[in-house]
């Protein structure tokens, strides 16, 4: 009996000496992928596409790679119909406070505008040789529906903000963002700034969190005024001097989501609210013969105006004509 049990203590140690000698790579085998990202926008013909591949890191930190994962000397090109567009590469720095912190490639092109309710194509022809590509639905327009649309804060007959539009998408998905643009002084110099209006603030402690909407199949948005008025106030949160604040209007902004842009929006999204969390990275990826993802959507705005007098209310300062009842 001690024999075998000899042996097998044996056997043991052996097994882990041979293991000991082998490297354990957590990254496994890094073939080339390549990443393909281009969203289209129908209201502008400035398009940008960035196309990169993956690349490994001595440790857990994707920022503390010093190879630049961009793609140089592709040839890649958009085509709408018979409109088409070869984009040309460029290296822009990187936004202020990125964690990437090095200059970074892009193709771009000024020239191309999709028309609504039609699709657009994309090809990527790698250095290699390698083929991506990619195709997508174009939005329909949107129109703002002027006359059941507030053009003023505070309206004068209700105690909510309204926008509505008017689109002929099959299967819409809108996303909507209200914002309050302003400018403050700064050692006499105005800076220009921009505060978005959740659609409420939730107490949260101490603190009152912004929940912002979330995508909306109809084409009607409400926002009540006492959010309006919370977010006027958090304009100068914790400033005694009001007068440095110079209020100019408040705009909407209505975003037509394509269906890939949708697939994607639901399938990443963090904020279902401000409680929960998510755990897992979802991929979603509708490029062939790599990854990324190809998108279009289309956008309108809708500039609503603020009363002197309402702006007076909170000790700032009014930035443009005052509004009349008969504007």
């Amino acid at each position: 009996m001690r024999y075998w049990i000899a042996k097998i203590i044996l056997l043991a140690i052996i097994f882990l000496t041979l293991s000991c000698d082998e490297n354990l790579d957590p990254f496994g085998d890094s073939a080339d992928r390549y990443v393909l990202n281009a969203i289209i926008r129908g209201d502008t013909t400035f398009q940008t596409v960035t196309l990169t591949k993956n690349y490994s890191v001595e440790n857990f930190d994707p920022y503390s790679s010093t190879e630049d994962p961009a793609i140089k000397n592709a040839v890649i090109r958009i085509w709408n119909g018979d409109k088409i567009a070869i984009l040309k590469d460029t290296t822009i720095d990187p936004p202020e406070g990125s964690q990437y912190n090095r200059p970074y490639t892009v193709f771009y092109t000024n020239n191309f505008q999709p028309d609504p309710n039609s699709q657009v194509e994309i090809e990527a022809i790698l250095p290699n040789g390698k083929r991506l590509t990619s195709q997508a639905d174009v939005p329909a327009q949107i129109k703002i529906y002027t006359s059941q649309s507030s053009d003023r804060i505070p309206p004068t007959d209700a105690d909510e903000i309204k926008i509505a539009w008017m689109s002929d998408q099959t299967d819409p998905m809108f996303i909507i963002r209200v914002a309050i643009y302003y400018f403050k002084l700064v050692d006499g110099v105005r800076q220009r700034n921009v505060l978005t209006i959740p659609i409420n603030y939730v107490k949260y402690g101490e603190e009152y969190i912004p929940n912002y909407p979330k995508p909306l199949s109809k084409d009607i948005y409400f926002l009540d005024m006492s959010t309006v008025d919370q977010a006027m106030e958090l304009i100068s949160k914790d400033d005694p001097d009001k007068s440095n604040y110079i209020i100019l209007s408040c705009i909407a902004e209505v975003l037509s989501l394509n269906e890939e842009l949708s697939f994607y929006y639901n399938a990443t999204s963090r904020d279902r609210d401000i409680y929960s969390v998510k755990l897992d990275e979802t991929d979603f990826s509708n490029i062939e013969n790599g990854y990324g993802l190809f998108g279009v959507y289309m956008r309108t705005y809708h500039v609503m105006r603020f009363t002197h007098e309402y702006i007076r209310s909170f000790g700032y300062e009014p930035g443009l004509t005052d509004v009349t009842i008969n504007n």
